[in-house]
């Protein structure tokens, strides 16, 4: 079952968050997702969607986010897949697919015509996740940082 994050799932889905980002501060992540159930006050997050198993435990989510531009994408301000993730039990089931068209379908309803993400250069898996759902690869990137003292 796809259904939209409610309060009640903060702390499920916080797990999941800190389990896709692990070297992110779990602190921050988890802040982050709270604030999102508050009402939305401080987080980048525009809608999240949740995947249960048969037990209504969370297996797997996905948010997006509401960028000025994407790489590639013609309109603006366009919706990005901020995070896709399916606990390992659950892959190879179709559980991200279902996710990511319920994100699809968030974006038509609210008048978009594209729909942005993107993966590391290494993840190959979350590549070959997003080509089976459609999505086309635009160019490949390297950032770079500096840091001024």
């Amino acid at each position: 079952m796809i259904r939209a994050v409610e309060a009640a799932d903060v702390d499920a889905w916080a797990a999941m968050r800190c389990r896709l980002w692990p070297l992110e501060d779990a602190s921050e992540i988890t802040r982050e997702a709270h604030a999102f159930v508050a009402g939305g006050e401080g987080s980048i997050v525009e809608a999240v969607f949740l995947a249960e198993d048969d037990a209504r435990k969370p297996v797997g989510f996905v948010e997006l986010a509401l960028r000025g531009f994407s790489d590639g994408c013609e309109s603006r301000p366009v919706p990005h897949v901020e995070g896709w993730y399916v606990e390992p039990v659950a892959r190879g089931r179709g559980v991200g697919r279902r996710l990511m068209e319920a994100v699809e379908a968030w974006a038509r309803n609210h008048g978009f015509k594209e729909l942005a993400s993107d993966t590391e250069l290494h993840n190959d898996a979350s590549l070959r996740a997003h080509e089976s759902c459609g999505f086309q690869e635009v160019e490949r990137l390297i950032k770079l940082r500096k840091v001024l003292k």
